[in-house]
């Protein structure tokens, strides 16, 4: 149950890209609905990779948003906006797109597993990150209210419901039950539609309308009940320079709020902090996820996704094993044909006004890294106001290369390039940020926020019990590379001390674990090890590896009671 809680958490955010970027690439109702199956199906593989040889953490792996300014780049290019039929402009720019992301989960796998973002990252402070994820929420409120227009009836009504059940009623349950502080965005949509169902039915709208869900059930009776999405399902990858380098931006942008999310799920879960070899193992788990998805072609990278972050926080439990669990529903649900082309033929309208609530939200998250940053120092806020203010001048939907025509920088290969890198907000704003933060006084580490980012530069990763038992490799895996140790190098400018008894030992608390451990059991030393902090623990908790999270309710204020079973400290 509480995996397939984790699932409807990212069940919302993870449909509506295909809902948007389909109809946008000419895609039919059939077509959207396979896309938005291969969307879950390749959600479920990632995580189950981020889980099992990423960084380990209890985090969920979904579409991207990230992606979007750069898909719908490469939608309107006028190479593909030329192809009169719509079925066939959407498998051509779904070729396209595939090709970007083949290429840049190759790059990204590249930058995590040679541990160059490791060295990268010491320079890389909240106010960068900040400063892309605004960009991203921000790069694309111009088709949010634009879409409401279309239908105020439904578009009002889904955004007036998330903000009654995000803002007023998160704290009234349903038989004991956080129903609306766990699911608003999920019952909006319920809701709404079934208001679009009954006015429909009504004849208040005709069968054309844009509010109409009249011929819904008729897509859904003429789909097929299972659809097993495979690689280049949707033909062969094209590769297009005018795609790549925007997905290169995007790349970017995804893999720091990435780091944000691991340091964040890590705190929450009640686990060490990850080093910088941990991050960059996972990030190029992502990288992998990326590939897989332009291999099946779900039409966006993968990230992680910081709403099942929340739902760690307050469910108490970050567990690997029920976060594989989701996963596996993710698998097993996209199969089902029927329910992705159901969700295909939401109410277009529906979808603009959810974005007027999802882009706003990626926005705040952006901003909430700021709470590591010391907002009285005027350096600081120079720089954020810099970056973000002419991001969206020189790159934003009303600024200069958005509204100059023609390519003011030629018409080589070269020019292309660099048109597609300044017309993302994104890019620009990363470039800016990184550039100012990275090279301009007047600030120390801390009043940067960079010191609540070091706490986990020098652990004992083989030896601290807490890092062994969260972040180690499973199985034979932790033997044969190391744990990926080589990685921590890049950071340390040392290799990490070997284990004391010489063996590396794998993390345990996975889901095939706990179904069947006799067959994850390690070497006799390890067994050992467990027996020992098996006796520190209780039965019944919920691992990361043995990490324990309970609340404590003599506490005041709801204060989270954090204990790790392997040490048996406690820390609020």
């Amino acid at each position: 149950l509480l995996g397939i809680q984790h699932y409807l958490t990212m069940l919302g955010a993870t449909f509506l890209i295909p809902t948007l970027i389909c109809p946008a690439m000419g895609a039919n109702v059939q077509q959207t609905g396979q896309v938005v199956s291969t969307i879950f199906f390749v959600s479920g593989l990632n995580t189950l990779i981020q889980t099992s040889i990423g960084d380990r953490l209890p985090i969920v792996q979904g579409g991207s948003f990230s992606y979007l300014p750069a898909v719908f780049g490469i939608i309107v290019n006028p190479e593909l906006q030329s192809i009169a039929d719509d079925s066939e402009r959407f498998l051509a720019t779904m070729r396209v797109i595939q090709g970007a992301l083949i290429v840049v989960g190759i790059i990204q796998m590249f930058i995590g597993y040679t541990g160059l973002f490791s060295s990268v990252l010491r320079f890389i402070s909240p106010i960068t990150v900040t400063c892309v994820i605004v960009a991203i929420g921000l790069g694309l409120y111009g088709i949010a209210f634009n879409g409401v227009s279309q239908c105020w009836t439904l578009g009002l009504t889904v955004m007036g419901l998330s903000v009654l059940f995000c803002l007023y009623l998160p704290r009234f349950k349903v038989f004991g039950f956080p129903l609306f502080d766990l699911f608003p965005i999920l019952l909006s949509i319920i809701l709404t539609w079934g208001l679009a169902g009954i006015l429909s039915a009504a004849g208040v709208w005709g069968e054309d309308d844009l509010c109409s869900t009249s011929r819904t059930m008729e897509f859904v009776r003429s789909a097929p009940w299972f659809f097993f999405p495979y690689p280049f399902q949707f033909g062969r990858p094209v590769f297009r320079s005018y795609a790549i380098v925007p997905m290169i931006g995007s790349m970017l942008a995804a893999m720091i709020e990435s780091v944000g999310d691991y340091y964040s799920c890590a705190k929450i879960a009640g686990a060490p902090p990850p080093t910088s070899g941990i991050i960059a193992r996972g990030l190029a788990a992502e990288g992998i996820g990326v590939f897989l998805s332009g291999l099946w072609g779900t039409g966006s990278g993968t990230t992680s996704y910081s709403e099942n972050i929340g739902a760690i926080g307050i469910t108490g439990v970050g567990s690997r094993a029920v976060v594989q669990c989701g996963a596996l529903t993710m698998i097993i649900v996209s199969v089902i044909a029927k329910f992705g082309v159901l969700l295909a033929t939401m109410p277009q309208p529906m979808v603009s006004g959810l974005y007027c609530v999802v882009f706003g939200m990626i926005v705040a998250v952006g901003l909430s890294n700021l709470q590591l940053v010391n907002l009285n120092n005027q350096r600081n806020i120079f720089v954020l106001g810099f970056a973000i203010f002419n991001a969206f001048s020189i790159a934003g939907p009303g600024g200069y290369f958005a509204t100059v025509e023609g390519n003011p920088f030629g018409t080589s290969d070269g020019a292309a390039i660099a048109l597609s890198i300044f017309s993302s907000p994104m890019i620009v704003s990363f470039i800016i940020a990184l550039t100012l933060d990275a090279t301009a006084g007047g600030a120390t580490p801390e009043e940067r926020g960079l010191t609540a980012w070091e706490g986990a530069s020098r652990a004992d990763i083989n030896n601290d019990p807490e890092y062994v038992q969260v972040y180690s490799l499973p199985l034979f895996f932790a033997k044969i590379f190391r744990n990926c140790g080589y990685l921590e190098y890049t950071s340390r400018g040392k290799m990490p001390d070997p284990p004391e008894n010489g063996v590396y030992q794998a993390s345990r608390g996975d889901l095939g674990d706990l179904c069947c451990p006799c067959l994850f059991r390690g070497e006799p030393d390890d067994e050992n090890n467990d027996n020992e902090e098996e006796e520190k623990g209780e039965p019944g908790d919920s691992p990361i590896g043995n990490t324990i999270i309970r609340e404590d309710p003599a506490k005041s204020g709801g204060d989270i009671d954090v204990e790790v079973a392997s040490g048996g400290d406690k820390t609020d």
